[in-house]
C-alpha cells in the first residue's frame, strides 16, 4: 500500500515562485586541514576547487567507473557536506580508518541507489551499517548516485528535518528509520511533481529556508552562513552519537539509556540557544 503524502505546504509554494532557480552556492573548505587528516588522500584532494558546489561532486560521481572510486566521491561528498566545520575532516579520518570494508559498503551502497532507488540503499544501509557515519552525511553521499529512472536519494539532515517539522507537518527521524526516509522521499518526490521541479531542488530549498527568518541565507555575511552551517553540523552530530549509543554491542541498563538521552537534550537545547541568537529557528 502507498504511503499517504502530505499536502504541499505554502512555505515551499512561496520559495518554488520566488528562489525556485537558485542554485546552492558552492561551500567553502580548508584544503590545508583535510590534507592534513587525510594525507593518503592529498593528490585527489589537491584537485578539488577552493569552493566545492553540487556539481563538481556530481561530476566526480558520474566518473565512478569502479568500486575503488567510490572513496573519492564519499570524500568530495563529506568535503562538500562539512564545509567550513573544523572537525568535519577529522570524522571522515575516522570513518575511512575504522571501516576495512568500507569501499565494499560504498559501492555496494552507490549500486543500489542506481538500480533500486534511494530508498532500497538507505535500508541496506541501515541493516550493513558504517561505523562513524550517521545518516545525514550517509544521505549526503547516497545523493549523488541518483539516476532519473529511480527514486532519489535525498539529503535528510537536521536543517532539512527542523523544515519538515515546522512548515511540513511531517516528522521524520535521524536515526535510520527506512520507513521514515521512504516517506520523506516519497512526499518530496510529490511536491517536487505538484511544483514542476525536481525533488532535489525542493530538498535544496528547504535546506537553505531553515532560519532564514524570510530573508533567506543569502542576505547574511559570510561568517554568520558559516556559522549557522557549524551549529547545524554539531545538531546533525549529536543525532549520529545517540544513534551510535544505542547501537552499542550487549544489553542496554534502562537507566543508561534515560542518562544518556537526557544529556543529549541538555546539549541540543544549548547548540539551539546559541543558534537562536545567529536567527537560527528551530
Amino acid at each position: 500500500m502507498p504511503l499517504t503524502t502530505k499536502p504541499v505546504p505554502q512555505r515551499l509554494e512561496h520559495l518554488v515562485a520566488t528562489r525556485g532557480h537558485d542554485p546552492q552556492p558552492p561551500a567553502r573548505w580548508s584544503h590545508r586541514s583535510w590534507q592534513a587528516a587525510l594525507p593518503s588522500h592529498q593528490d585527489f584532494l589537491k584537485q578539488l576547487p577552493d569552493r566545492l558546489g553540487r556539481d563538481d561532486v556530481e561530476k566526480i560521481a558520474r566518473s565512478c567507473s569502479d568500486d575503488t572510486d567510490v572513496i573519492r566521491v564519499f570524500i568530495a561528498a563529506m568535503v562538500w557536506g562539512y564545509g567550513p566545520v573544523g572537525y568535519g575532516p577529522y570524522r571522515t579520518a575516522r570513518v575511512l580508518a575504522e571501516n576495512p570494508d568500507l569501499q565494499d559498503k560504498l559501492g555496494e551502497a552507490a549500486t543500489r541507489v542506481r538500480t533500486e532507488g534511494g530508498p532500497a540503499a538507505f535500508a541496506w544501509l541501515a541493516k550493513n551499517r558504517i561505523k562513524r557515519l550517521g545518516v545525514a552525511f550517509a544521505t549526503k553521499y547516497l545523493f549523488y548516485f541518483t539516476t532519473p529512472n529511480q527514486q532519489p536519494a535525498l539529503v535528510l539532515d537536521s536543517r532539512v528535518h527542523h523544515w519538515l517539522r515546522e512548515y511540513g507537518a511531517l516528522r521524520v527521524g535521524l536515526d535510520w528509520h527506512v520507513a521514515d526516509y521512504e516517506r520523506y522521499i516519497q512526499t518530496t518526490v510529490a511536491w517536487a511533481q505538484a511544483l514542476s521541479t525536481s525533488p532535489g531542488q525542493v530538498e535544496y530549498l528547504m535546506f537553505s529556508d531553515t532560519g532564514t527568518n524570510d530573508r533567506g541565507n543569502l542576505d547574511r555575511g559570510p561568517d554568520d552562513a558559516a556559522t549557522l552551517m557549524e551549529e547545524y553540523a554539531v545538531l546533525d552530530a549529536l543525532d549520529d552519537a545517540a544513534d551510535a549509543f544505542l547501537a552499542l554491542p550487549g544489553p542496554l541498563p534502562l537507566d543508561d539509556s534515560d542518562d544518556f538521552e537526557r544529556g543529549i537534550r541538555q546539549l541540543r537545547r544549548i547548540v539551539l540557544a546559541r543558534a537562536a541568537r545567529h536567527g537560527m529557528t528551530a
